[in-house]
């Protein structure tokens, strides 16, 4: 019995030892910890001014009070997050993110003891998507949305007439409950039509509006064309498969030899469908 109660008195000692130490450390831990902290509401590292760039649709003033919300209070009750090595750099700019669909992508960054500058790159206009589905019932474009170029809605845009801005018409993906906004269009079949956009407005004509329709296919209204003039308002059908390049190289020596020297039309040409390989088929008025 006394050679356990002498071990059990040395354990008893060394665990009083060693809990006495801990107790120091983790004392000299918080206080340390609470030293740092006051010094980090030294007015010598305190943000006084917040400058933004970039920003065109978004008001500065409100970026910068969203800013200055994010700097109020403290980290664990005694750090200070307006602090110019501690102000919360992650925040700020997810909060900008989730709040303005304009933006495109944002940076924060310390300029020196007292100032930050928070950088925005905006979303440009691009385009417009229109709806799920074009209708021929004249009108104004009412209810349209600005997307980017990769397809993103971002914005509503104000009344249009057509032609102003090249016309999507596509089921979004992403939808929000009740409206478009953060949605976007397929981007995938975005990139191929839009590539095949691009190309036409160089060697064909004007696009006025592209349409993404079921199984693939898709749909490309001209607006004008200075080389053809009787493809105004003609419809290009084409599948998304397809190479933008070796579709408009079909399609200009399939006019070239429909139409040579640009023939007069007796019937207005209504479209043009591509989505049969090497058989392109022009489609005229009755």
């Amino acid at each position: 019995m006394t050679r356990f109660g002498n071990l059990f008195a040395r354990l008893h000692d060394q665990f009083g030892v060693w809990f006495s130490r801990m107790f120091i450390i983790a004392l000299l831990s918080f206080l340390f910890f609470v030293a740092l902290g006051g010094v980090s509401h030294n007015s010598k590292w305190q943000i006084f001014q917040i400058k933004v760039t970039g920003a065109t649709t978004i008001s500065s003033d409100t970026v910068r009070s969203l800013a200055l919300e994010k700097i109020l209070g403290n980290y664990f009750l005694v750090y200070a997050r307006n602090n110019s090595f501690l102000f919360p750099i992650g925040e700020i700019e997810q909060s900008l993110l989730d709040l303005y669909p304009q933006i495109a992508s944002v940076s924060v960054n310390r300029i020196d003891d007292h100032s930050i500058v928070i950088n925005i790159s905006e979303r440009k206009p691009y385009a417009l998507w229109c709806g799920e589905e074009f209708s021929l019932i004249p009108r104004e474009l009412i209810d349209c949305w600005f997307i980017d170029n990769n397809g993103f809605i971002f914005d509503q845009a104000p009344v249009f007439s057509s032609g102003v801005y090249l016309e999507v018409y596509s089921k979004l993906i992403e939808k929000n409950e009740g409206e478009p906004l953060r949605a976007g269009v397929p981007y995938e079949r975005f990139y191929a039509a839009d590539s095949f956009v691009k190309l036409l407005r160089e060697e064909v004509g004007e696009p006025l509006r592209v349409s993404l329709k079921p199984e693939g296919e898709a749909e490309v209204t001209l607006r004008t064309s200075a080389i053809y003039p009787f493809l105004a308002g003609v419809i290009v059908r084409f599948k998304d498969e397809e190479i933008p390049q070796t579709l408009v190289k079909t399609l200009r020596a399939a006019i070239s030899r429909e139409f040579p020297d640009n023939t007069a039309l007796k019937k207005k040409l209504l479209y043009i469908d591509m989505r049969f390989g090497n058989k392109i088929f022009f489609g005229f008025e009755n």
